[in-house]
This record gives C-alpha cells, sequence and structure tokens, in this order.
C-alpha cells in the first residue's frame, strides 16, 4: 500500500518500479500458462517444460545410494522423462472455455454519444458536436481495436485483470530543447487519430491503476525493459493542483525524464479491465487430472499395441570398460533399462558371494531364478470415465455445460435452455465489462485527440455509452421448428425470431430475399 503515499509525478525511478508491480498470484501464473499451451509444466525455455503441473507418476532419483547407482537412476528418470514428454496428450479446455466466453460477450462492439441537455425536435436528431466526435472515433475505430479490448478481456476472465494503454507513435510528436514533447505544428484531428494506438499490455502484473482516495485523481505506472535492456517506466497521473494529466517517460541511470502535460479531463491514458477469474484453483485441478487420463489412455493404447516385456534376474547387456578405481583391471557396464512400450527391459539379476569352509572365494550365487514376463493393457473404461468426469467438472465450473448437449442428440430442449441459461449469467460480467471497456477507450480517444489538437475538452460534454451484442448460441432444430410455429400463429414476429437464430440485420434479410426472388422465378420458367 505503500504505492498510495507516492506522488508520481516527482517520484524516482526505484520508487516508481516498485509501485508499477503488482505481482501475479500462482493460480493467475498457471492459468497464463496452461492458456498458452504449457500444459506438462511450467516453461523453462527453448519450447520445454518442468513437469510441476503433470499429475501422474513420477521416476525420480533417491536419495539414498552410492554415486555410481545415483547416475544409473537419473539414466532411469531421464528416460522416463522422454518417454512421458513423447506420449503426453493434453486438450486445451483452459483456453476453449475463456475465448468462448469473451468472443460471445462481445461479438458485436459500438457505442453511442450523447450531449445531455440539449433540446431536440426528434429523438433522431443530432448535434454537430455528436456527429463530428461520431466520425472521429468511427475513422479510427478498426479491428484492431477490437482485438486489442478482446485481449485485455481475456486477460480480466483468466487472471481477474487486464490493462489496456494508449501509445501515441512518435512520428507525431518533437521532442523540444526543455525535453517537453509537443506535437507537429498543423496536425489535424484526423492527422492526429491516426498515430493514436490503443495495445493491450501483456503483463498486466508490471502496471498499476489506482484512484488517489483523498482527491479521487487517477495514477498509473507502468515499467518495462527497453532494447537496451533498461529498466524504464511510464507514468500517467493527473495533478491535484490543475486537473492536468502528467506523462513521464524514466530511463535507467538517465537523470532527466522526458515529459508533457496535457488536459485529458481527468483520464490517463491507462485502463484497467478487471474481473472475477473464470479460472480458479477447481478448474485448474481438473484440467490437470483430465491431461493426466488422457496421457495414461494413449500410454495404455500404445501398451496394447506395443507390449513392453521385462526380465528379471536376467544380464542385461554390457560392455567391458577399463576400471578407473582398480588400474590394469576392467569392469562390466551395463546398458541403462529403458521403459515403455515395445522395449525390453533386463534386470540384472542379485548374488551373494560364495565361499569354503576355509573361507575361499568360489565365485558368486545368484539369488532367485530368472523371470520373463510382459505388462498387459488394463481395460481403458475407468480411464475415459475418469477423463469424462474431469471434463464435465470443468464446463460446469464455467457454466458451459451446454457445449457437452451439442453433440447428445437425446438432451432435451429443456436441458438445453437451463445451461445456456447458466452460461449466460456467468458471462454478464464479461459482457459488463466488454460495455465498460468501449465507453472508456472511446471516452479517452476522444480526450487524448482533443488535447493533443489544441483544443482541451472538446468533447468533455459528451456522454459516451459502450454496447455490445453477444452472440448468442446456435438454436437447435427443435429451437427453430418452435420459432416457425410461433410466428405461425403470431406470438412473434419474423423480425424476432431471424434475432434468435443469429440474424444480425432482419431488415437487410428481408431486401436480399426481395432481390433473389425474380431470379427464382427465371430458374422456374
Amino acid at each position: 500500500m505503500k504505492y498510495l503515499t507516492l506522488n508520481p509525478i516527482t517520484a524516482g525511478l526505484t520508487d516508481l518500479v516498485d509501485a508499477a508491480k503488482v505481482g501475479l498470484g500462482a493460480v493467475a501464473l498457471q492459468a497464463r500458462h496452461m492458456y498458452n499451451g504449457y500444459h506438462l509444466g511450467e516453461p523453462v525455455g527453448g519450447g520445454e517444460m518442468n513437469f510441476a503441473y503433470w499429475r501422474g507418476p513420477m521416476v525420480r532419483v533417491p536419495d539414498e545410494g552410492t554415486e555410481t547407482e545415483k547416475r544409473r537412476a537419473l539414466n532411469v528418470v531421464s528416460e522416463f522423462q522422454t518417454a512421458l514428454r513423447r506420449s503426453f496428450t493434453s486438450t486445451n479446455v483452459t483456453k476453449e472455455v475463456v475465448r468462448r466466453d469473451v468472443t460471445s460477450s462481445s461479438a458485436r462492439m459500438s457505442w453511442t454519444l450523447m450531449q445531455p441537455g440539449v433540446t431536440r425536435a426528434q429523438d433522431t436528431d443530432r448535434t454537430d458536436l455528436e456527429q463530428e466526435a461520431d466520425a472521429l472515433a468511427t475513422s479510427w475505430w478498426s479491428a484492431e481495436i477490437e482485438k486489442a479490448i478482446r485481449a485485455g478481456l481475456t486477460f480480466a476472465r483468466r487472471e481477474g485483470r487486464g490493462v489496456l494503454r494508449f501509445r501515441v507513435a512518435g512520428g507525431l510528436l518533437q521532442l523540444g530543447e526543455d525535453q517537453v514533447l509537443r506535437v507537429r505544428a498543423g496536425s489535424k484531428p484526423t492527422d492526429i487519430a491516426r498515430y493514436v494506438r490503443l495495445e493491450c499490455l501483456t503483463t498486466p502484473e508490471n502496471a498499476r491503476i489506482w484512484e488517489d482516495p483523498d482527491t479521487l485523481t487517477m495514477r498509473a505506472v507502468y515499467t518495462y525493459q527497453d532494447a537496451q535492456k533498461r529498466e524504464c517506466v511510464e507514468v500517467s497521473a493527473v495533478d491535484d493542483q490543475d486537473g492536468l494529466t502528467h506523462l513521464r517517460i524514466l530511463r535507467g541511470s538517465d537523470d532527466q525524464a522526458a515529459s508533457a502535460a496535457l488536459d485529458l479531463g481527468g483520464h490517463v491514458h491507462y485502463l484497467q479491465l478487471a474481473a472475477e477469474p473464470l479460472i480458479t484453483a477447481q478448474f485448474l485441478q481438473n484440467q490437470m487430472a483430465y491431461n493426466t487420463t488422457s496421457t495414461m489412455i494413449l500410454r495404455n493404447t500404445e501398451l496394447a499395441g506395443f507390449l513392453e516385456r521385462y526380465g528379471i534376474n536376467v544380464e542385461p547387456p554390457y560392455e567391458v570398460v577399463d576400471d578407473p578405481d582398480r588400474p590394469g583391471q576392467t569392469k562390466r557396464v551395463y546398458k541403462s533399462p529403458r521403459l515403455g512400450p515395445g522395449s525390453m527391459t533386463l534386470w540384472r539379476q542379485s548374488t551373494i558371494a560364495k565361499a569354503d569352509a576355509e573361507g575361499e572365494y568360489q565365485g558368486d550365487q545368484p539369488l532367485g531364478t530368472a523371470q520373463y514376463g510382459r505388462f498387459e493393457p488394463v481395460s481403458p473404461q475407468a480411464l475415459i470415465t475418469a477423463a469424462e468426469h474431469s471434463q464435465l467438472n470443468m464446463y460446469s465450473e464455467v457454466g458451459q455445460t451446454f457445449v457437452l448437449m451439442g453433440k447428445d442428440a437425446t438432451v432435451s430442449g429443456r436441458s438445453r435452455e437451463v445451461a445456456i441459461a447458466d452460461f449466460d449469467t456467468i458471462r454478464e460480467e464479461t459482457v459488463l465489462l466488454a460495455q465498460a471497456a468501449v465507453r472508456g477507450v472511446v471516452t479517452t480517444f476522444l480526450a487524448l485527440v482533443a488535447a493533443l489538437s489544441g483544443q482541451p475538452r472538446r468533447y468533455a460534454l459528451l456522454d459516451v455509452q459502450g454496447t455490445v451484442r453477444s452472440r448468442t448460441v446456435p438454436p437447435s432444430p427443435e429451437d427453430r421448428r418452435a420459432d416457425r410455429e410461433d410466428v405461425a400463429g403470431g406470438v412473434i414476429s419474423k423480425a424476432t425470431a431471424r434475432q434468435r437464430q443469429g440474424l444480425d440485420d432482419p431488415a437487410q434479410e428481408d431486401a436480399q430475399i426481395e432481390r433473389e426472388k425474380p431470379q427464382e422465378r427465371e430458374a422456374q420458367v
């Protein structure tokens, strides 16, 4: 909580770096790893993973024994890990459920601009300021903007928090002799908008956005490393005295910071998207259990086709090498056992030294008889049931059990409706967060362009409302048949039925049907 008393406008680099780092919990970190495909364990570099997320059996080097025995055991462990990496099977349900939640909740993004207190002859009348701001925002809006917002929503629903950052391309600005950044002369609002970018931070744990508890002004601090591996900090904070948003960039050991002050109407150029994480510890436990069970099903299948054979008290292959402990003598070095389907594992017999009554060595005497056998596969039904159980637990945790009903023709329409209702309830938080994100993005963009063009707070009187349209789950044949019956009976309109079936613009659909009628008549003739 030390950051609450920090003044980011005057603070030094070290204090700002400490204030910026929020940290990432163990559950959030694992959710990020699994979303990105690291299901066997944490990434350790070079595309490799450790075995932190594996819940099956492991072969480990024992603590006791000689160094030679430990090295031999290490070879067995290495062989086991290699076989596990080759056979490891996972299904990224973590990514699937998060993407379904986010994309379905923000399928269509839009906004409305309203200037309160204006007398209108008709509800559809719009003021010049509304039309100007709407045209400016529309010209700037693109698929990349929506992609950045959805990325922020993904972080929020996966880890609990995402951060969006506005960036002004350097080509728009000039650094004066006083180390103050200024917009190039003659730049119009539409020209400035071309240089404004919205991005989602890939490390939101390195950015802190908060409200001063006393003055209720916003602060934002973000730390990162530049191309020269220097610790850098970017500050965006509203001054309690003049209300201007002060931007500072500190790089490494540089004494002076690049700075600028803009009137953004109390906004900073960072937006924080916070939500209850969709991926919980319980979900991750079932994801790990599902991956382990799937892998063991595959291992069982491999064993069915390629039996693993073994020999006990059978001398394995060896090579004769010089004995470093006994100069001039040799010793046998046995090859390490190779585990897994299609392999032959030979275990050397145990012996004791045999001596006569006078204690003379008579050779080694074997303990036990040689045995030979093979490992047989088991019925996979128990493993399949366990995998289905973990899968059901995951979809139930996030309210997406309707996914499992999609391939089941025996599930009733009522059951589908109840399952989809659960999904709508859970994703309501995502819908509201997406609406707030659109509102914040458009509002901050207009404030930023107005300030950079020398017209601060030009659009401050406008009230921006973000809107998103959720993508509905495709209706079942039963649902569509019921809709047709309701239309024929006059219960609902054709427009309502089409909207329920996912058609975005029923009026445009009617126009297209009318255009196709002459072609149909010509084809019949």
